[in-house]
């Protein structure tokens, strides 16, 4: 009887999921501690190239370790699971660890629009102080897309280096090869 390979799979896609997000959890983190624009820009150019690097590490090594399964949908598992941990964090800064983020950035919006002398229609403000009370809840399923698509696109780069896989054994390879042009 073969092993179920299916739920190894899925349960190392989560635990490398967990180590992918663990590197967007601490700079997340580290970005909200820290004041300075320039730091946290460094910070986040960083954690984008750690992850690529992170994801990419991950897919090969599952390739060496599943040689006939696809690294692309391997690694689009692994962003998958990434991008639940990374919402729920996104979500937990924001409504919990820290809520004062929001209102000092929705406040310096409101500052820069009254030094330009424009004011908010009723209609806008409005909206704006629904977006502001609902902050952490459309960063959470904005953050869960946006791992995602980013996952999508860095899996479908870093697969392309992997070796490719044909859905043809090496047996029906060699009689399509010898029967192409025997009619």
């Amino acid at each position: 009887m073969e092993p179920d390979t299916t739920n190894s799979k899925w349960s190392l896609a989560a635990r490398d999921g967990l180590i992918l997000a663990a590197v967007t959890v601490v700079v997340s983190t580290l970005t909200f501690l820290t004041k300075n624009t320039f730091l946290s820009t460094l910070l986040w150019l960083v954690k984008l190239g750690g992850s690529i690097w992170l994801l990419s590490v991950i897919m090969k090594r599952y390739g060496k370790e599943h040689p006939d399964e696809s690294t692309f949908s391997y690694g689009v598992i692994v962003c998958v699971f990434s991008a639940i941990v990374c919402a729920v964090w996104a979500f937990v800064e924001y409504q919990f660890l820290f809520p004062g983020a929001v209102a000092e950035a929705f406040e310096q919006m409101y500052t820069q629009f009254e030094q330009m002398g424009a004011s908010l229609p009723d209609e806008v403000g409005d909206m704006v102080l629904k977006m502001e009370d609902n902050y952490a809840q459309i960063n959470c399923i904005t953050t869960f897309f946006w791992c995602i698509l980013l996952g999508l696109v860095f899996s479908a780069i870093l697969s392309r280096g992997q070796r490719n896989k044909s859905v043809f054994t090496e047996e029906e390879m060699h009689q399509n090869n010898e029967d192409e042009f025997n009619f």
